[in-house]
């Protein structure tokens, strides 16, 4: 698998992965592109003596990607303002979306599944809110009047280029756009999120002149190592990404797929632990050999896994923070094993009957413990004490010197309460709302 990818998988699992979202994402939905809104409102103007002349001006700024002096164009012969053109993007964008009842068709139902916080965009339509019903509403650069940190505390949507909830916030002018870079609000905010996040820009093409001028502009705040998704890029665009914009290019192919399900493919991938989902190919030389597994060590206890799904299934049961703290660290003991265990050489299979048996032993204590005293810290201590010591019986001699410890046999749960096709919970409770039948 790709180097960068893995990183990027990397920083996702330790919730340090901000996504970037372009207007490639709401394709499927019908949003006008960038260029076929300039047309649409180009030809309600072309009539009289601009019938041919305003066309004509425009569609060579289009020609050359130049959105900006296409608008001016426009501007200038139909004698409009920013709000009147702001005001029919937003009509154009109401008139032309489809509603998608077939999630399958769009990678906004992708991005619900994730576990990601902030998310920033320069679209204009709501689509991102409506799909992964964040905690807070979306808020608008210009609004934001709290400490940038408190922004990862909850899932929000950044609008950076403004709103149709609001026509008079859209970026659509050079003079707004400018503006916009101008202001000191705007630069915190990109530092504060790349001083300790990575940027992974998505539905984004850089055939597109006003793109790839966007993320040059980004490119004085984007402090470390930021990602972007890109369909079939050349060797020379993907060194021009690295040095012009620093970007890191994660490619896919579409041919004979589609940019959702390729998308989808990388999203999957990053949001799925390692440990439970990866056959690792062994370097020829090494076919049979099993190396010492060394395991997790002190940089690896302190991973924040705060925004995992194992930990969040703690947490819905109210469970001692002291007591999900320590579980923290039995799970990072337990994927760092199991990680280890497949560059040794394990195979897939024989990993999936281990936590298969971790799994019956599981739903042991959840009859003789849960089901009759109802207490999740109890049940959660219990399932702990029958793993500590637990004998994967003829299965053991598979692992000859590197037998698990009783930190990594206590986290295997927990590897596969964060894999969601698990039924692995705490309590009655679901994060729907609802407790269990």
């Amino acid at each position: 698998m790709d180097g960068n990818l893995e990183q990027l998988r990397a920083a996702y699992n330790e919730n340090k992965v901000v996504p970037f979202i372009g207007a490639g994402l709401s394709v499927p939905f019908k949003i006008p592109t960038w260029g076929n809104l300039i047309r649409n409102i180009t030809h309600k103007y072309a009539t009289g003596k601009l019938s041919t002349l305003l066309p004509d001006a425009v569609e060579w700024h289009l020609e050359n990607n130049d959105y900006w002096g296409a608008i001016d164009q426009i501007k200038n012969y139909a004698g409009l303002i920013d709000q009147d053109i702001q005001r029919m993007i937003v009509q154009l964008i109401r008139d032309h979306r489809t509603n998608l009842e077939d999630v399958s068709e769009h990678n906004y139902s992708d991005l619900a599944k994730m576990n990601f916080k902030l998310h920033l965009t320069t679209n204009y339509e709501n689509l991102l809110h409506e799909n992964i019903k964040c905690d807070e509403l979306p808020i608008l650069l210009k609004d934001i009047d709290f400490s940038t940190q408190d922004m990862f505390d909850d899932k929000r949507i950044c609008h950076l280029h403004g709103y149709t909830a609001n026509s008079g916030s859209i970026i659509i002018s050079r003079s707004s756009y400018e503006n916009l870079y101008n202001n000191e609000k705007y630069g915190d905010l990109l530092k504060a999120v790349t001083s300790s996040k990575h940027l992974l820009f998505m539905g984004f093409s850089f055939d597109d002149k006003f793109v790839s001028d966007i993320i040059k502009d980004y490119k004085k705040y984007l402090n470390g190592m930021h990602y972007i998704l890109l369909d079939n890029p050349s060797s020379g665009r993907i060194k021009e990404l690295r040095e012009d914009y620093g970007l890191i290019t994660i490619p896919y192919k579409k041919d004979g797929s589609s940019h959702v399900n390729e998308i989808r493919r990388i999203l999957q991938y990053i949001h799925t632990p390692a440990s439970v989902t990866e056959e690792i190919v062994v370097p020829k030389g090494l076919e049979g050999a099993s190396p010492i597994v060394v395991g997790a060590g002190l940089k690896d206890f302190k991973k924040n896994v705060e925004g995992n799904l194992f930990y969040k299934k703690l947490e819905l049961e109210n469970i001692d923070k002291s007591i999900i703290e320590l579980s923290s660290a039995f799970y990072v003991a337990a994927e760092e094993y199991i990680r280890n265990l497949q560059k040794a050489g394990m195979t897939v299979d024989i990993i999936d009957v281990m936590l298969g048996k971790v799994f019956i032993k599981y739903k042991e204590r959840y009859v003789d413990t849960y089901k009759k005293y109802g207490d999740s810290e109890r049940f959660l201590t219990v399932v702990h004490e029958s793993l500590e010591n637990f004998n994967f019986g003829r299965h053991a001699l598979l692992l000859k010197e590197n037998k698990s410890d009783e930190d990594e046999n206590r986290g295997l749960i927990h590897v596969l309460a964060e894999n969601e096709d698990e039924d692995i919970w705490w309590g009655e409770e679901r994060f729907n709302g609802n407790s269990r039948e």
